[in-house]
């Protein structure tokens, strides 16, 4: 008996696929060359990637400015609504 392989193309990435049939393991791949893109391509690319970079840290500035206002917001009503009573609850060392 020989050395079986079984030559497989991925329908999604087009990478070519040597797989030995009685194991099923990949022996070889071989993916397909990704055509080169034009300077401008990568220009416009990199342009919107930084146009989305500066709005996403615009947003989580906005939200953590808002965010410090809600917790100042939080702390202070607790502060109205804390139990002016002196009695403080007792604790188990207090029995003793």
């Amino acid at each position: 008996m020989g050395y079986k392989k079984l030559d497989v193309v991925c329908p999604c990435c087009e990478t070519k696929l040597t797989v030995d049939q009685k194991t099923g393991e990949v022996i070889w791949e071989a993916k397909k060359e990704k055509p080169a893109a034009s300077l401008s391509d990568m220009m416009k690319s990199l342009d919107s990637q930084r146009k989305e970079q500066e709005n996403i840290f615009k947003q989580r500035s906005a939200s953590e400015k808002d965010r410090n206002r809600l917790l100042q917001d939080k702390f202070r009503e607790a502060q109205k609504n804390v139990d002016k009573n002196s009695n403080l609850p007792l604790r188990d060392i207090d029995f003793d």
